[in-house]
Parts: C-alpha cells; structure tokens; sequence
C-alpha cells in the first residue's frame, strides 16, 4: 500500500540551526567627533569605587574621538592606537618595540593569544617586559566562547594595574597626607600607568577585550562601542560572532550593575525593604521602546519586534 502525503511545505527548509538576528551598526557620521564622559552611574558599584574610577579616569576628563579618515594611512594598521589615554590597541609587534614602549611609557603588556598556540611561546613578550620592567600578563582563549568568560577578569586586571601604579607611586612620594585616607602624589614626577592591549593583528581579540573594557567602565552599549572603537583604530572590522558576544556582555553588565545598585540602596533603607515582586513582560518595556531589563538603546530591538510587522505564516498546505 503506497501512502502519498498529503502536505506540502510552503518554503524551503533548512537542517542548519538558526542564526541570529544581524547585530546592526549604523553608519557614522565622521565629521562629528565621538565623546565620551565616564560616569560612575554607568559602573557596577561591587567591581568600583568612586575613589577608584577617579584614579584610573583622571578624575572624569572627557574623552573625544574625533575622524580618523583625516590621518590614517594603509601602514598605521601596524601601529598601536590610543583607544584611550591610558589603553593602547595594536598588533603584535607593536609588543616587541622597544623604542615604541618606552616613548609612550607602557607600563603593562597584555595579550590576547589563541589558546592553541600559547604552548608554543607566540607572543610571549616575558623577556622583554623582564628588561624593561613592564608587567606582562596573558589572556588564552580558543574561542569566542571562552572570550566572554575571560572579559571580567581582564577588565578587573586593568585596573587592578592600574590603581596600583598610582598607589605605589603615592606610597613611596614624601609628599603624603593619610589624614581621612587620603593619599597625595607628587604630580611633577607622578608616571600613569598605561597599558598596550594586543592580538596577532590588534582587529580581533584584543579588540574585543578593550571593547569589553569600554563597557565596563563606561558603560558603553554594543553600537557605541563598535562605533568608538572604529574612531580609534580604523582598520578594526568586527563580525557577527564578535559582536553578538558583546552583545551577550552587556546583557550581564545591566543585569550586574542593576542588581548591585538596587542591594547597596536597600542597604542604605532605613525602613524595612519592601517585598518584591515579580514584573510582567508589559511592565518591562517603556512606551519608548528601551528596555529597563536589558537596557537596550534606539538601535537594538526586544525579542518581541522581531515578529511585528510580519504576515501570517502557515509551514504545510493541503495538497
């Protein structure tokens, strides 16, 4: 007995998973430069204090990015980039310049090597940092995956280095005042610290760590900081993979700098907390369409825009 079916499908079909929706980075408009303020609103409170976001940012000087199409030249791919005053974007060799190192007072090396090839001592700078007393640490990641695990601990790795340049600087100055805590640095001979980040070709890796960086200490979304990091360094092109890892960051940043705010509040209560109660998905969305929850920006959309707009879908018709 033959059977013959009796539905057919209404579109091809595909056994591969399916993707993601694209991570959409809108053109920018060079002629107006990118700035950037930081503020500790935009920090996680358990990761920095005010104190020390003041130390490692000069006190909250603006940062401003302004076009790089005016200097930039096919060759300055091989240069490092200051993404900011303190953290340098480049390719390996940048690493092993020495004259380049000591002109711009690099105090930390870091690399963002392939794990898969960190037995075999590509760039390992060890000898190098050893000579000219600069720290030099690593980050081996054999994936994306492993990346976005590695962002935290990199993050807190440059400041960690950086608070301590200062501190050690403040320690040994005689000029101090320990009165209330504070210290006081001789600022005609104070030396900030400033760190050179890179990968093979400083447009990978190391790139999504400073982007990371940016996030967590600026609290930069996906859009800006992909859009920042092109003023810097213009030779940096991210994929998909990348930039939905970062994506997939700023989610846990939020949710982190959310949770933590909200506990060092009910600490300061005086009142007994209030119960709290669970929302609904209506009341997570603004009439602006900017997601408390996930503090999504104009360019990112909820999960739920995805199917606006679209017209009825049936898989299978009758045949």
């Amino acid at each position: 007995m033959s059977h013959h079916p009796t539905a057919k499908p209404t579109t091809p079909y595909t056994k591969r998973p399916p993707s993601p929706p694209p991570v959409v980075i809108p053109a920018t408009n060079w002629a107006v430069p990118m700035k950037i303020v930081p503020r500790y609103d935009n920090v996680d409170p358990v990761s920095l204090s005010k104190e020390d976001l003041a130390i490692i940012t000069q006190n909250g000087l603006e940062l401003v990015a302004r076009d790089p199409a005016a200097f930039w030249t096919y060759k300055s791919r091989r240069d490092a980039q200051p993404v900011l005053d303190y953290l340098y974007l480049g390719p390996s060799s940048v690493a092993r310049n020495r004259q380049w190192l000591q002109a711009h007072g690099i105090t930390m090396i870091l690399a963002a090597r392939d794990a898969r090839q960190a037995g075999l001592n590509i760039m390992a700078f060890d000898k190098l940092a050893q000579e000219m007393g600069i720290e030099a640490r690593y980050v081996d990641v054999s994936g994306y995956h492993e990346l976005i695990r590695a962002f935290p601990s990199v993050v807190r790795m440059i400041n960690d280095h950086m608070l301590r340049i200062y501190r050690e600087q403040a320690v040994t100055t005689p000029i101090m005042d320990l009165r209330n805590g504070a210290m006081v640095i001789d600022e005609a001979n104070f030396k900030r610290g400033k760190v050179l980040v890179y990968c093979e070709t400083g447009n990978d890796r190391s790139a999504g760590i400073v982007c990371a960086y940016l996030m967590a200490v600026f609290g930069m979304s996906t859009v800006e900081v992909c859009q920042f990091i092109n003023y810097q360094r213009f030779c940096v092109c991210m994929d998909e993979d990348l930039k939905h890892t970062l994506r997939a960051y700023e989610d846990i940043l939020v949710a982190e700098r959310t949770v933590h705010q909200h506990e060092l509040l009910r600490s300061d209560l005086t009142t007994l907390a209030r119960k709290k109660v669970k929302r609904g998905i209506d009341e997570t969305v603004d009439d602006d369409g900017d997601d408390d929850m996930t503090g999504m920006h104009q360019y990112q959309s909820s999960d739920r825009d995805r199917f606006l707009g679209r017209d009825s879908f049936v898989p299978f018709v009758d045949t």
